[in-house]
């Protein structure tokens, strides 16, 4: 049995899926005045999800939501409840802050609400968990086909472990100066609200740390820059689309810089069912090797060609597991 330390850092939070007679201005409305706090987002058909937060009551989650007390806590925080109605659910939940100290047991491996959980401020607890499916998925498709490196599987530990640790202070940071009564951190918090929202370069970087997007894999030193980083749709030469189009069926993606008939039967053949290869649409030196979760695994600017085949082999072996016997003449 694992342990799974933290602790409960707020409670007695309101969940509700209404109606509005009035939609707010923004996608995402939040706000907090004194001893409340509320969130507003549209939920898909008209309804909209309400969370809401009273400081100075702290029911267990096992008490019903009133309608009418939610009403009053958004009032407070929003300045409106905005014809709030109609109320299809409603639950009442504390958040903890907690995270297990291994991903990995043995043939025991954790994922989502398992390994981390956190409070629901940033919105990024979904995204967390379908990561670690990813990250998790492939690995074990691997070894259970026969070709997984003897590391690969330890690696989704070392991978997602870190991730989950910078979620969970993302968030309890995120709450905690939410949830902030002082009139300078109320000041402090809607001038970073309107940042995140209405600045462009904010709300990028904001979009880009909600999603996921920036995450980044630890790499070996001395690698290519791009090394671990999540991969970019790049165009793909011959009618092949996109690199997106490719990845999603388990393989491996060996994009090259220029079209090389003996790399591209070296990865087909050799690493035959593991790897797709594909030349990449435009000008380009570098070549790099995709992950099926979208990570580059490896990258070169090498332009010799024996040197950059010999690089490549190098990498399809550490990655995609020792590949099938071919002949000399062929590699």
């Amino acid at each position: 049995e694992l342990p799974f330390p933290g602790r409960a850092v707020v409670r007695s939070v309101m969940l509700a899926d209404v109606r509005l007679d009035e939609a707010p201005a923004d996608a995402l409305t939040a706000g907090a005045a004194g001893d409340a706090f509320a969130f507003v987002a549209p939920f898909g058909e008209g309804w909209y999800r309400v969370i809401a937060w009273n400081r100075r009551h702290q029911a267990p989650d096992s008490e019903p939501v009133d309608m009418e007390e939610l009403r009053a806590v958004v009032r407070r925080a929003l300045g409106t409840d905005h014809g709030m109605r109609d109320a299809r659910w409603t639950s009442r939940f504390h958040s903890d802050e907690r995270q297990v100290p291994r991903y990995r047991v043995g043939r025991v491996f954790l994922a989502g609400d398992a390994a981390h959980v956190h409070s629901p401020a940033g919105g990024q607890g979904m995204n967390t968990g379908m990561q670690d499916a990813a990250n998790l998925g492939w690995k074990l498709a691997a070894e259970l086909h026969g070709w997984a490196p003897s590391w690969l599987l330890d690696s989704y530990h070392e991978e997602r472990h870190p991730v989950g640790r910078v979620v969970l202070r993302r968030s309890g940071a995120l709450l905690r100066f939410t949830l902030a009564e002082p009139r300078w951190a109320r000041a402090a918090r809607a001038a970073a609200a309107f940042a995140a929202t209405r600045v462009p370069p904010a709300a990028r970087r904001v979009a880009a740390a909600v999603s996921g997007i920036d995450i980044a894999y630890p790499a070996p030193r001395g690698s290519h820059p791009l090394t671990g980083r999540r991969a970019p749709d790049v165009p793909l030469a011959g009618g092949a689309g996109s690199l997106f189009r490719l990845l999603g069926d388990g393989r491996f993606v060996l994009v090259v810089a220029a079209n090389d008939p003996a790399v591209t039967y070296l990865a087909t053949k050799r690493w035959a069912g593991r790897v797709h290869c594909a030349v990449a649409g435009g000008a380009t030196r570098t070549t790099a090797l995709v992950r099926p979760d979208g990570y580059i695994a490896w990258a070169t600017d090498e332009t010799a060609p024996d040197r950059r085949a010999a690089e490549i082999r190098d990498a399809l072996g550490r990655w995609c597991g020792r590949g099938a016997e071919i002949s000399s003449a062929a590699q």
